[in-house]
């Protein structure tokens, strides 16, 4: 049903999706199977516990606990978030693939470039570049070594998830057996882009400003500028990608189509 409602949200109304789409799109929306909200939960209670283990980093020699950023709960379940919703995607992509077997067109995958518009990659670039520029200043200029290596550590784990992510859609095959699927994939290339964004770890540094005030004294202007920076990027992006022209999706193969005069309550189940 997932797969069905993602494909009439496009333009195309179907019963039943082929077996490729159901694959593929069945985890795309807001419903989950069981199975996903239990990988989702456990990789949400990792992610928890990779922030305990590195508030466990001010027991080192050298370090105060209390100079530690208070923002590293909210970068772990951050990047817990991105990867519960990618793992499954890339998991049934994977499943996708081996269905195909020799089925799967024989074409060559789109381009980074073709992938990665300017605005994500400045996005990107100010997110990570700026923020570590921001972070080497606090720890070379400042007393304030201990907050600024626990942040940039922070940006680290925030740059490794969301270059997985992104690597993993841009490197991905074309994943379709006829033109309908091949435009399908097309379309989530562009739509699997969003669970990797960058700009949602330029936000959590913000609640020390909010409630312990543990950056360094006079920063505070800097990082509310590199929040809104990259807040600004990512809305002008966001905006640019709802002027741009897609093609609609073509005339093809989906599934069982719906009857043409459906009756209220219809369903793909109730037909068969």
């Amino acid at each position: 049903m997932q797969a069905a409602v993602w494909l009439g949200r496009n333009g195309v109304r179907v019963g039943i999706p082929t077996r490729l789409l159901a694959t593929r799109l069945g985890v795309r929306n807001t419903a989950r199977p069981w199975p996903v909200l239990v990988l989702q939960v456990v990789i949400a209670l990792v992610a928890i516990g990779g922030a305990v283990a590195y508030q466990c980093l001010q027991y080192l020699p050298g370090v105060r606990g209390v100079e530690m950023t208070e923002s590293k709960l909210l970068y772990f379940l951050t990047a817990g978030m991105q990867l519960a919703h990618w793992c499954p995607v890339w998991r049934r992509d994977r499943r996708a693939v081996d269905l195909l077997g020799d089925r799967r067109l024989n074409r060559p995958r789109p381009s980074w470039r073709a992938t990665l518009d300017g605005w994500y990659l400045a996005s990107a670039a100010v997110t990570f570049a700026g923020g570590a520029a921001l972070g080497i200043t606090m720890f070379a200029a400042t007393p304030y070594r201990t907050y600024a290596w626990s942040w940039l550590g922070l940006l680290v784990l925030g740059a490794v998830v969301s270059a997985v992510i992104v690597t993993g859609v841009v490197r991905r095959p074309v994943i379709a057996e006829d033109e309908p699927s091949a435009a399908v994939d097309a379309m989530l290339r562009r739509y699997d882009l969003a669970y990797g964004l960058p700009s949602l770890y330029a936000l959590p540094v913000l609640t020390d400003l909010i409630t312990t005030h543990r950056q360094p004294p006079g920063f505070a202007p800097w990082l509310i500028g590199y929040a809104v920076l990259v807040l600004a990027l990512q809305i002008a992006g966001a905006f640019a990608a709802r002027r741009r022209p897609h093609p609609p999706l073509p005339d093809g193969d989906y599934g069982v189509p719906l009857p043409a005069q459906a009756v209220p309550g219809w369903s793909p189940e109730g037909a068969r």
